[in-house]
């Protein structure tokens, strides 16, 4: 995560930013896409997530990078367009198997925990897959 976030498109930071600075207070889901700098070139990166406080308080997340450079044409989607509420079925389904998957790790519930990442897998599939 570290790497992405330090590779972020210059004219992306601000808003990227800003929304990982909200999540962090408050926890739950996060959706972003926006621009990496790559060795190559920049590549768009869709990166879905969620927070939540560990034992400690501590914010933890969970989440996946989808590159999806394949599905943008030349031409900038400005950030604006990327700040909308998405009502897509699939999309609040990945969300929720997030959270799922995190409330699991407070507890021992390993076979619960390896089909929610199973379905995880498949959100990241069919995500993906749609894009192309």
């Amino acid at each position: 995560m570290e790497v992405a976030l330090g590779r972020i498109h210059i004219d992306d930071k601000g808003w990227v930013f800003e929304r990982i600075r909200r999540v962090r207070q408050t926890g739950g889901s996060f959706s972003a896409e926006f621009r990496v700098v790559t060795e190559t070139g920049v590549r768009w990166v869709l990166n879905r997530g969620t927070l939540v406080p560990d034992e400690s308080g501590r914010m933890r997340g969970q989440g996946a990078y989808i590159d999806t450079t394949d599905a943008h044409s030349d031409v900038f989607m400005p950030a604006a367009s990327l700040n909308h509420v998405v009502e897509d079925p699939l999309i609040a389904a990945a969300d929720r198997c997030l959270e799922m998957h995190s409330i699991l790790k407070r507890g021992d519930y390993p076979d619960l925990r390896r089909l929610t990442e199973m379905l995880l897998v498949g959100f990241g599939r069919s995500l993906a897959l749609r894009r192309s």
